[in-house]
């Protein structure tokens, strides 16, 4: 797994971006949701060769709402790597990207390769409040989040989980570097992230330590064919506010 690219830069909140606790007040998330079974494969989206992390997690996002909604859809690692140079210095300089700054350039531009409606806007989400997390997962479909990856994740292949009495210089944050990956998945005890062409299981413990960001991502294609709507979600208003702070 260390041969694999990273690429997500620091945090830049925006305090603007409206939280998705103000949407879904007092509401509690279902035991567990998985949305990952009609996807037929996930794909690198060119992560292995380029630090474009913020944009394959979108990408990953999108194969997962359009197959719950019918749609087989295999991005090329073309696709995500316009992504990425839309939203960083790509191909001058291979970087890492602001998760940010994609999102609000996908609330501004949209994504080519959405099918119908390629209308997006984003909330916020508590990094540490798990029942956040999972609310957006259950009913948009996904998170997107940022993790501030340990050395110690480098050997953990199928899970990430803390490793207690692990030396700072090993298993704090960022010692191996920042990621963007998207949330598909949940249980009780964990997690299920899609990085690197595959779904990875991490620890609420894990969860809690390093992830150091995330959003929920309204899609238009989730909102107009999944046939879920979140309770309480102005998505007109939503998407008025995002116009506001993106121009």
């Amino acid at each position: 797994m260390h041969n694999f690219k990273l690429g997500k830069l620091a945090p830049q909140h925006d305090p603007r971006v409206p939280h998705l606790s103000k949407h879904m007040r007092m509401m509690q998330p279902a035991l567990a949701v998985d949305w990952t079974k009609p996807v037929k494969a996930w794909g690198m989206c060119a992560n292995d060769k380029y630090g474009c992390c913020t944009a394959a997690a979108i990408e990953h996002l999108e194969i997962l709402w359009l197959a719950n909604t019918g749609f087989d859809y295999q991005p090329t690692d073309e696709a995500t790597l316009a992504l990425y140079a839309a939203t960083s210095g790509f191909p001058k300089v291979d970087e890492g990207a602001v998760e940010t700054t994609v999102l609000k350039y996908l609330v501004k531009n949209g994504l080519p390769t959405c099918v119908g409606n390629d209308k997006f806007a984003f909330t916020t989400l508590n990094p540490r409040n798990l029942n956040e997390l999972k609310l957006s997962i259950q009913y948009l479909g996904g998170a997107y989040i940022g993790v501030a990856l340990p050395l110690t994740a480098q050997t953990q292949d199928s899970m990430w989980d803390t490793v207690p009495g692990a030396s700072a210089e090993i298993a704090g944050p960022n010692t191996w570097g920042g990621h963007s990956v998207c949330l598909v998945a949940y249980d009780e005890a964990t997690f299920t992230c899609v990085t690197w062409g595959k779904t990875l299981k991490i620890t609420n413990a894990f969860m809690q330590e390093y992830v150091d960001e995330a959003y929920g991502i309204v899609a238009g294609d989730w909102v107009a064919n999944s046939g879920i709507s979140p309770p309480g979600l102005n998505w007109d208003g939503l998407m008025a506010d995002m116009k506001a702070i993106t121009g």
